[in-house]
This record gives structure tokens, sequence and C-alpha cells, in this order.
């Protein structure tokens, strides 16, 4: 089957624009996929331990001088 006798040359040239775009973008998404940037990375979240610093008698000489 010769595609230059179903399509004219500006047919032809137009289809070759839109399979060159499509496997460009093939390409692009199998190279994101495959590479670092589309790898998981695990998630560290490390644990805050909060203290507030004071000590017992430090905290009761506040409450008694806010009363």
């Amino acid at each position: 089957m010769d595609l230059s006798s179903i399509f004219s040359h500006d047919q032809m040239a137009i289809l070759g624009c839109l399979v060159a775009i499509g496997v460009c973008g093939l390409i692009a998404t199998l190279s994101f996929k495959m590479g670092p940037a589309g790898q998981q990375v695990p998630i560290h979240r490390p644990t805050i331990h909060m203290n507030s610093g004071r000590s017992a008698d430090t905290a009761a000489a506040q409450e008694r001088r806010a009363a």
C-alpha cells in the first residue's frame, strides 16, 4: 500500500509531524518512569521530641507567682 497515492504531500508532512511528536512523548514518558525522577523516595520523618525545658520547681514557682 503506497501512502503517497492516498495522501497529498501536505497531509504526509502533517502525519509525519504528529508521529514524531508521539514518539518524542513516548520516549519522554519512558525516560521519566525509568529514570531517577520517576523513582519513589522513601520519606523519612524525624521524630521531634518536645521538651519544655522547665523543671517541676520552676513550674510550681510560676503557678505561685501567677496567683
